[in-house]
């Protein structure tokens, strides 16, 4: 009876434990939604420590492209949780924990406006990490320029900089300059594969649900297919003018 008594007893004391945990820890699948006044979105966000005890995150908005997009800027301070998505614009979100730590909410910000959010654990976390990007060829370094034709006469003109980071993978923007006025996209993964065909590059801009493939061509233009959902269209990229640094 004693031995049953102490072990009943320490099942309680690991559950308060566990409580305690989840209370101050915002890792974990949450779904709920940024309050806009004229609708609202719906979100999921997972948060969770990657190997090296940094926070991590990717995050969806219903009905939108934006599909387990990374996030950035991850910190946990006690409840306190801040990150940045890009989605693609750049929105900032920072709220608390509830006490017991199974909602967190506070205000979604970008250049628009603020607006609440509320989002609820709903289990465990599954963050989406994106897979590496290639290390940068020199032959797609720089701006380059090139066009999507949507139809009815419209031409949206896109320029895609690549460049390298620090530790030399390729980093990459997309600049839409359509009716709305120029959008930057940041591109997710950029892969360059070497094939039969010639040096191919790979874009995954997950900001929109968005694909490129494209393929190095004798001329030095990049010709190849943007693809969004169901839409396939054609894009050939031509190098741009250098940019003037200054002084």
């Amino acid at each position: 009876m004693n031995n049953i008594l102490f072990l009943g007893t320490g099942l309680i004391l690991w559950s308060g434990f566990g409580l305690a945990q989840a209370a101050s820890n915002p890792a974990g699948h949450w779904r709920g939604r940024i309050q806009i006044p004229d609708h609202e979105l719906e979100i999921v966000v997972d948060l969770a420590p990657n190997a090296a005890g940094a926070w991590i995150g990717s995050m969806s908005v219903t009905g939108t492209g934006a599909h387990d997009v990374p996030l950035d800027e991850v910190t946990v301070n006690d409840k306190a949780v801040r990150f940045v998505a890009h989605l693609p614009e750049h929105a900032s979100f920072e709220g608390r924990l509830a006490a017991d730590g199974s909602g967190l909410s506070g205000t979604a910000a970008n250049a628009a406006g603020e607006a609440p959010f509320q989002i609820a654990r709903t289990g465990e976390a599954q963050v989406s990490v994106p897979p590496p990007s290639s290390a940068l060829a020199k032959e797609f370094e720089g701006s380059w320029e090139g066009s999507l034709y949507a139809g009815n006469g419209k031409v949206n003109p896109v320029t895609l900089k690549l460049s390298s980071s620090a530790d030399g993978t390729a980093m990459a923007t997309l600049i839409s300059g359509g009716q709305r006025g120029e959008m930057e996209i940041p591109v997710t993964t950029v892969t360059i594969t070497v094939t039969s065909q010639g040096k191919e590059l790979h874009l995954e801009a997950r900001a929109l649900s968005g694909t490129y493939q494209g393929t190095l061509t004798a001329t030095g233009e990049i010709g190849g297919e943007w693809a969004q959902g169901k839409i396939h269209l054609p894009l050939t990229f031509r190098r741009g003018s250098p940019e003037v640094k200054k002084p």
